[in-house]
């Protein structure tokens, strides 16, 4: 699922149209984040919210390659971060290092 590079809460409801969409399918969803992408925490929202709707109903939600640029600068500044479960979806980090 490739996302635009405009994620902010102007342009989130295409996104979330997107994520709805995929989630029905009830496949494994696998989000591309362009690498020029400026996401507010409007987009971030969304991502978490999905990513527990998915984990609930055991099906799979990941991104295409660990964040960057500016979604990577909100997630810091929003402190999301923090924990190693997010880390590991947001970072790809599975905590080995």
């Amino acid at each position: 699922m490739d996302l635009a590079a405009e994620l902010n809460i102007r342009t989130i409801s295409d996104a979330h149209a997107q994520l709805c969409d995929a989630l029905k399918s009830g496949a494994p969803i696998v989000v591309t984040v362009p690498p020029e992408a400026v996401a507010d925490l409007t987009f971030v929202q969304l991502m978490e919210a999905a990513r527990r709707s998915t984990d609930e109903r055991g099906g799979t939600l990941s991104l295409s390659r660990p964040a960057e640029g500016g979604l990577l600068e909100t997630l810091r500044r929003g402190g999301f971060l923090e924990a190693a479960e997010s880390r590991q979806f947001w970072l790809m980090d599975s905590g080995d290092q």
